[in-house]
């Protein structure tokens, strides 16, 4: 896509055109039109190219729903702005349903509605570029079952990331029993239960508040305090959130809980990488299939899938060759076990920062410069002599 957004407005009858135009953006949207009237709208619209359309309304529109509707099934992926002057009277859930991905109440500013579009565009280019604006990377450590290792994965690739000097932002997304504050010996003074609750329109300095930060500088969204408080947090939530923060930080890692819920098919939509992370067991390996075969059937690119295999010098005598018969492919890390990963866990460090010589940390460290594309000869040694010793007695 060009560096400038082609947008088509489309003003309804009885709004003030003149406040519409003030409030758009001069700097990364190129208007190809503003049209008066949504059945001229939708006539432009089926004609025009467009990467972005703004239906701009007084108050509730049922025309505005009729165009937003049409735009949606004609072009699924183009996002759509409502611009609302007045009292909505239940309008901003009808339009939600009808497809729009945002609502700004207008008087709005120019930076604020440039904002919002910026958020749209972060949904939906997968290139990392929206509006000549760089986007930082989303990467979704998943696993299929509990008991894995993903938080201990997430966290210290996080913390390894942020301490050669990467922007990154941990999002625990484990919204019932979420453990990156433990982990990571953050206190959660502040979670995304608390961001939900306020309300109102979300932006980056509002996001910010909500953040903790850890010694490394990495900064963290943690999970509610307490199970039933994650009924609070929505799906659009959580896309909402991964939209201003790829605007931010270089790289967003995601902490999942276990299966395919909507959360983390969501996530999985957004993101630009993924982790699947498994166990040198039989169990584990099975698992581990089948979440690589679900990300399959959802049409996941596989060369953006990072394999890890935890507790790698398990003796459970299966063989590389094993390994590679189950998942279909090799693992790009292998983390061997240590007694010092769980004392680590319950000091709440990273053993990253405690053991950073220790041979799992050289393979957090590998699969932090995978993700960075950084893949250094130092990195690959690792990985290959904790392989070496892995299947040396298999």
């Amino acid at each position: 896509m060009d560096s400038q957004i082609r947008t088509l407005v489309a003003v309804d009858t009885g709004i003030d055109s003149g406040m519409v135009e003030d409030a758009l953006p001069l700097d990364g949207i190129q208007v190809i039109d503003i049209v008066e009237g949504m059945d001229e709208s939708w006539k432009v619209l089926q004609e025009t190219t467009v990467d972005l359309l703004v239906v701009a309304c007084l108050g509730y529109s049922d025309r505005a729903l009729f165009l937003i509707d049409g735009a949606r099934k004609l072009a699924p992926n183009r996002p759509i702005l409502v611009l609302s002057q007045g009292s909505p009277n239940g309008f901003l859930r009808r339009a939600f349903e009808a497809g729009a991905e945002d609502i700004a109440m207008l008087p709005q500013s120019k930076e604020q509605v440039a904002f919002a579009v910026r958020k749209l565009m972060a949904r939906r280019e997968g290139s990392g570029i929206a509006g000549g604006v760089k986007l930082g990377r989303l990467i979704v450590v998943l696993g299929p079952k509990g008991g894995t290792g993903k938080t201990l994965t997430a966290c210290n690739i996080s913390v390894a990331m942020a301490a050669a000097g990467e922007s990154v932002c941990l999002v625990d997304l484990d919204l019932q029993f979420g453990d990156v504050a433990l982990c990571l010996g953050l206190s959660p003074e502040a979670t995304i239960h608390d961001l939900a609750v306020t309300g109102g329109s979300l932006d980056a300095e509002k996001l910010d508040d909500f953040l903790v930060t850890h010694e490394s500088g990495l900064r963290a969204l943690l999970a509610p305090a307490r199970p039933d408080l994650a009924s609070a947090i929505s799906v659009e939530l959580i896309r909402e959130v991964y939209a201003v923060l790829r605007l931010h930080y270089d790289y967003v890692i995601v902490d999942t809980p276990p299966g395919f819920t909507a959360e983390v098919i969501a996530s999985i939509d957004a993101s630009t990488d993924v982790v699947m992370v498994g166990m040198l067991d039989s169990l584990s390996l099975k698992n581990t299939k089948l979440g690589l075969e679900t990300l399959e059937l959802m049409g996941y690119d596989q060369a953006k899938i990072r394999l890890v295999l935890n507790r790698a010098h398990s003796r459970v005598g299966i063989s590389s060759s094993d390994v590679v018969a189950v998942l279909g492919r090799e693992p790009d890390v292998l983390v061997p076990s240590d007694r010092e990963i769980p004392r680590a866990v319950n000091e709440g460090t990273a053993i990253v920062e405690t053991r950073p010589q220790s041979e799992p940390a050289q393979a957090f460290r590998a699969l932090g410069n995978l993700i960075r594309d950084k893949q250094l000869a130092t990195a690959d040694a690792a990985r290959g002599e904790t392989r070496k010793k892995l299947f040396r007695r298999a």
